[in-house]
């Protein structure tokens, strides 16, 4: 077993040495305050992706995901206004063409900078006021630009939030930062008209450690998988959805290697900081008050697992339920019915907590009012059998407030 310690730190996506960041009012979105946010690395890094499977995945997705066959990068751009989906070949012509901009500001070849859009969808970014900000964030780039750069991802509307990690083990220490941002659909249109969003998904991650080529893919992957693919303030993925990681090889410490305990530290610390941040923005979403922590176990597979966790906590009618305190196993169930697991509804039990509310497929007797103080709490640890295995996995979402219901942001 690796000895570790994960310590948080300031800085957010600057915390690790060599990255600086900054963000600017390019007017691409509506109201004051930053819209373009701009994260850089003193030189070239390894990077990797996690991208939406959105089938119209945005023009910023396909280019960044594109550029990240070579596994270098050194810029993130980040922009609010529009998400540039929907837009066709313009909207690939507006995402290159941004990034050759940024690219020349900066320094350097035009594919290392990635690309994420969050905002209205079938509108094309205004691409000569991003371009001319993109400029202005390069000339700003400082080393407390974090938490701007966070700023400019909600300018469409959504959530952030923003953490950084060290991470020390026996040979050395490395620094994580992230930014993250999320929305449920909501967009009010008070002084403007209103416009086709999607539920947007950003993760900016930053790091000073050195990686072997082909480990730091694993490292993401692993770790958004447990992380924000198990937190859902939507039942759907978004068409811009996008999560970047960049590893710049600035900190005093040995390459991290596959099967190393370095790696090992690493990937806990990561992980860990995609957790914070994921769980940090479910609470933030609006109308939200309390944690939901569905765990399924019993199940034939870890897709099974997976699948049955993700169909209870997209259930709307659990998630409004628990909203006002009410222990619902039988949205549970009907959850269930349309999660196309394999299942035996002879042994499927629920308990909200300590407390079982269903035993071999029907109502069990027990304490109501327990069980709807489990309901009242901030997090509602919610456990289902289904009764034919023994693979298990949790997803966490939260509560559904009247308030909450049909919203819709970027």
């Amino acid at each position: 077993m690796v000895d570790y310690t994960v310590a948080g730190v300031e800085g957010g996506l600057c915390a690790p040495r060599g990255f600086r960041a900054a963000a600017v009012d390019a007017g691409l979105a509506p109201g004051p305050g930053p819209d373009l946010g701009l994260v850089v690395s003193q030189q070239t890094s390894a990077a990797a992706g996690r991208f939406t499977s959105h089938p119209f995945a945005s023009a910023p997705v396909r280019w960044s995901r594109a550029q990240l066959r070579s596994g270098l990068a050194r810029a993130v751009l980040v922009h609010a206004g529009s998400a540039n989906a929907a837009t066709g070949p313009d909207g690939d012509a507006d995402a290159a063409g941004l990034a050759a901009r940024c690219a020349a500001a900066i320094g350097c070849p035009a594919g290392e900078v990635l690309v994420c859009g969050t905002g209205a969808v079938g509108v094309r970014l205004a691409v000569a006021d991003a371009a001319e900000a993109a400029d202005k964030a390069t000339a700003a780039l400082g080393r407390r630009g974090s938490g701007e750069v966070a700023k400019a991802m909600t300018a469409s509307g959504g959530v952030a939030r923003e953490h950084a990690v060290a991470v020390a083990w026996s040979e050395g220490e490395v620094r994580i930062g992230g930014a993250a941002k999320a929305s449920v659909p909501f967009a009010p249109a008070f002084d403007h008209p209103p416009q086709q969003v999607s539920a947007t998904t950003l993760v900016v991650l930053t790091t000073d450690a050195t990686v072997e080529a082909g480990v730091l893919d694993g490292l993401l992957g692993r770790a958004v998988a447990r992380s924000f693919e198990r937190v859902m303030v939507d039942q759907a993925p978004g068409m811009a959805d996008a999560a970047v990681l960049l590893a710049n090889a600035t900190a005093a410490a040995p390459t991290l290697r596959a099967g190393s305990d370095g790696a090992a530290a690493f990937e806990a610390a990561l992980t860990q900081l995609c957790e914070s941040l994921a769980e940090g923005l479910a609470l933030r979403v609006p109308g939200a008050r309390k944690l939901v922590v569905v765990t399924v176990h019993g199940a034939a597979d870890h897709t099974d697992a997976l699948a049955a966790a993700r169909a209870i906590a997209g259930s709307v009618a659990l998630r409004a339920a628990l909203a006002a305190g009410l222990p619902s196993w039988p949205a549970v169930l009907d959850a269930l019915a349309t999660a196309g697991v394999a299942l035996h509804p002879g042994r499927v039990g629920v308990s909200f907590g300590p407390v079982t509310v269903v035993a071999d497929g029907r109502s069990a007797s027990h304490d109501e009012r327990a069980a709807a103080a489990v309901a009242a709490k901030a997090q509602v640890d919610l456990a289902v059998d289904l009764g034919v295995g023994q693979a298990a996995a949790t997803v966490t979402t939260t509560d559904l407030p009247p308030e909450a219901l049909g919203r819709h942001g970027g």
